[in-house]
């Protein structure tokens, strides 16, 4: 008994069809596999800050394959939005836990409460804070997701009275080069000083931030890095800005860290804006300090 061509034709197209579904359901799987592998290889670094009682978390970068990215702050595009929704649903969920590290030491836990809602642009969340680091004020810490980061014993301390006085007379020299008068050199102030192990030597690296207010606010701004010589501290970063107002920017220690492993952590600072703020990422390459990130923060 001979099949007709017309019935021919139909079981050969319902295979067809079986075989294109197969494999179009092949490749989402496959897709979705590398979706769900991607995003196990992010690693994401947040500032932690504590005010009074209360704790939160922000992050400073996306961390994909050793390449820093900003984190997903929204945008105007439907792929923007969907990062940013998609951020927060996966890392903000409440409960979910988070490493503290201090001076690229293990320091204890943050656990999500919620993602706060902020009134322009930004990506906080308040969090339950469980430390050994005494945070509070200008001293802050870093938190991850990553199970590989901060295996080391932290190094960070307040400097010694030595070291303080050394960094205080670098830090008038540093304005005085800058062309800030000896009357408001007088007036500075330190908004925050740590001493650290940076390249695990044995001894500390010294990390300030100094301002200097006027009517406007602060108009004067100094990150310094300072290293131990043989007979006193060298300067290898000075970073200097003078503005009022809308022009105001100083920058201040987050905390250090080793992201990349080559057994000198990085440096990373809070820029301070007048209504905004973002996060850089210091890296010592040939003896000085290069900025090799930007990004994150929020504002209006």
């Amino acid at each position: 008994m001979r099949t007709s061509p017309t019935k021919t034709h139909a079981r050969l197209a319902a295979v067809t069809a079986v075989i294109f579904i197969s494999a179009a359901s092949a490749q989402t799987r496959r897709d979705a596999a590398a979706r769900k592998s991607a995003a196990a290889e992010e690693t994401v670094v947040f500032a932690v800050q504590k005010y009074e009682a209360e704790a939160q978390i922000d992050p400073v970068a996306v961390i994909t394959r050793g390449r820093y990215t900003a984190p997903p702050l929204g945008g105007d595009t439907a792929l923007e939005t969907a990062r940013f929704k998609g951020f927060i649903r996966d890392f903000y969920r409440p409960g979910r836990k988070f490493r503290v590290l201090f001076g690229g030491g293990e320091a204890g836990s943050v656990e999500v409460r919620k993602y706060l809602e902020p009134g322009c642009v930004g990506m906080e969340a308040s969090v339950t804070l469980q430390t050994s680091a005494r945070l509070g004020g200008q001293v802050a810490a870093l938190a991850t997701n990553s199970g590989a980061l901060g295996r080391g014993k932290s190094t960070r301390r307040a400097p010694t009275e030595a070291e303080r006085a050394a960094v205080l007379e670098l830090a008038r020299r540093a304005f005085r080069r800058n062309k800030v008068s000896a009357a408001r050199v007088e007036k500075m102030e330190t908004n925050n000083l740590t001493a650290a192990d940076l390249n695990g030597d044995g001894r500390a690296e010294l990390i300030g931030s100094f301002i200097i207010t006027g009517e406007f606010g602060v108009e004067d701004a100094l990150l310094l890095i300072a290293e131990p010589g043989i007979d006193d501290f060298a300067v290898t970063l000075d970073w200097f800005h003078h503005g009022q107002e809308a022009d105001s920017h100083y920058r201040r220690l987050v905390d250090v860290l080793d992201l990349d492993g080559d057994g000198t952590a990085e440096v990373i600072a809070q820029g301070i804006y007048y209504e905004s703020h973002d996060y850089f990422i210091y890296k010592k390459q040939r003896d000085a300090w290069h900025v090799v990130y930007q990004g994150g923060g929020g504002g209006c």
